[in-house]
């Protein structure tokens, strides 16, 4: 059975009712495991959540992953959303932790996405997806050589935040016949993701939560500012501000897509705590994001596009307008004219010049595990490793996973990219438009930190997996319409088995 006769297969049976027009398993739950994470906090209890969230998560990960790919994928972007602050009333209440059972269920319940790929690893031979071949064996190859330099352990933790990405955004392209229904399940996460991840983000800025500054404190991050009212660095429910940064702009990106009361709230609420972020790397990707969109999208939706764009900075006038928040941003603006005496400029200057030719002339490669949080696992008191702190992500591809590994993976990244881009085929919607920005801007800023794994790394595979479904949906839909009793040609080979 081909891949698009069995997604279709799996999608007449499931009507989204169980026995009598109840809702079915599927559809509950989501909003059950999410009120059965919120009952501990509210009791005081965020300790069993240690063993709850995980399990509860994985279960549910296992009952969507085949059944309901639009509600999985769904369910996987709320857990990024929100797993990090579940992390912080955990320790909040029940003691602080280094290493958290918490943080790696994303990771887990993504990897679930390649028992569902392994089913269809044919489908890899058509150019629409060969692409990832090349992408896992650069992986495999620097997990191997971690393991030998790294450990078990820290290489395997590396890979999750690598692989996991990769792995979300193959699973929503090889479904590109139920694309529309992903798209949106997808749409209305972002939507109510954005207004409460933005809106935290500015309670967090003037109240600062005691779980919040608690946790500012144990993890000693002094360039998220101070724990205090009005003198942090917003990072909302996410880890830092810079992953919280780009989760903003990625969804930003995709706004324009959506319809919707609570779309206005969400992007006014996502903007504000984007600025408050003071991450400049994502402003200017807002930037870039606006301009792509600009270019790419069909006539008829460009001037909604420029009215959005005008609303969203209206509705960020107010919030300007508090002496502090002026203050705080506009200094941050000066930066970018001055950069000579900015000392976050300098500092990544010095480490490019310090750190270029060790990176390029990493031939065998670091390995997996050897760098960034995994660190932890390689030293004994769990403490962050030399290299935990890597600023540049065009430098890390190639010490981490060496020449080998980095061939591969950029190879395949190109692959993708150029038969993404390639004309042809029926006109894009307005989310593959937004989509194919959004992992363009993320694989834009690769020049400031390494954004394709973990949180941004799915913001870039996960759009470019959508957009790839939303090209193989409209060439399918197109060849429907014009020779539904003719054998697919060559060009259709992108599509389908």
């Amino acid at each position: 059975m081909s891949l698009a006769a069995d997604i279709h297969h799996q999608d007449g049976h499931r009507d989204g009712h169980g026995i009598a027009g109840l809702p079915s398993l599927a559809k509950l739950a989501p909003p059950v495991f999410w009120f059965l994470v919120a009952v501990p906090i509210l009791v005081g209890k965020a300790g069993l959540l240690e063993i709850i969230f995980p399990v509860g998560a994985l279960a549910i990960g296992a009952l969507l992953v085949t059944r309901d790919p639009a509600r999985f994928a769904a369910f996987t972007w709320w857990l990024w959303f929100l797993t990090p602050e579940v992390r912080r009333m955990v320790d909040y209440q029940a003691g602080w932790s280094v290493i958290s059972p918490v943080m790696v269920t994303p990771f887990a319940v993504g990897a679930f996405t390649l028992l569902v790929i392994g089913t269809y690893l044919p489908m890899l031979r058509y150019r629409a997806y060969f692409g990832f071949v090349p992408v896992g064996l650069g992986l495999l190859y620097a997990y191997v050589n971690g393991v030998s330099q790294a450990g078990l352990a820290a290489a395997t933790f590396a890979l999750l935040n690598w692989l996991v990405p990769v792995a979300l955004g193959l699973y929503v392209a090889l479904h590109w016949p139920i694309y529309p229904q992903i798209r949106d399940a997808v749409l209305r996460a972002f939507v109510l993701g954005l207004a409460v991840v933005g809106g935290y983000g500015l309670i967090q800025y003037f109240v600062m939560p005691p779980w919040d500054a608690r946790w500012l404190i144990n993890v000693g991050m002094t360039n998220q500012g101070m724990p205090l009212p009005m003198q942090v660095r917003v990072f909302s429910t996410l880890n830092s501000s810079g992953p919280l940064a780009f989760l903003l702009v990625t969804g930003l990106a995709i706004l324009p897509a959506a319809r919707g009361i609570l779309v206005p709230v969400a992007g006014a609420l996502a903007l504000g705590s984007l600025m408050l972020s003071l991450v400049r790397a994502a402003w200017l990707a807002g930037l870039f994001v606006f301009a792509w969109l600009l270019l790419t999208m069909p006539g008829r939706h460009r001037l909604r596009l420029v009215a959005v764009g005008v609303g969203l900075v209206l509705c960020s006038l107010p919030l300007l307008s508090v002496p502090r928040v002026q203050e705080a941003i506009v200094s941050r603006f000066d930066t970018l004219n001055s950069m000579e005496n900015d000392r976050s400029y300098q500092e990544r200057q010095e480490f490019y010049g310090r750190f270029l030719i060790q990176a390029l002339t990493e031939v065998r490669g670091a390995g997996l595990g050897t760098v960034d949080t995994a660190t932890k696992l390689t030293n004994e008191d769990n403490q962050m490793g030399a290299m935990a702190y890597f600023d540049s992500g065009v430098l890390r591809v190639p010490y981490e996973l060496g020449w080998p590994g980095t061939l591969g993976y950029v190879a395949g990244i190109l692959t993708l990219l150029v038969g993404l881009l390639r004309r042809g085929g029926a006109p894009p919607d307005p989310f593959a438009c937004c989509a194919q920005a959004a992992a363009l801007t993320i694989l834009v800023c690769m020049v400031f930190e390494h954004t394709l794994a973990k949180v941004t790394g799915v913001g870039f595979w996960f759009f470019l997996g959508m957009a790839l479904a939303a090209k193989n949906h409209g060439l399918a839909s197109l060849q429907a319409a014009t020779r539904q009793d003719e054998p697919l040609q060559e060009d259709a080979r992108w599509t389908d088995a």
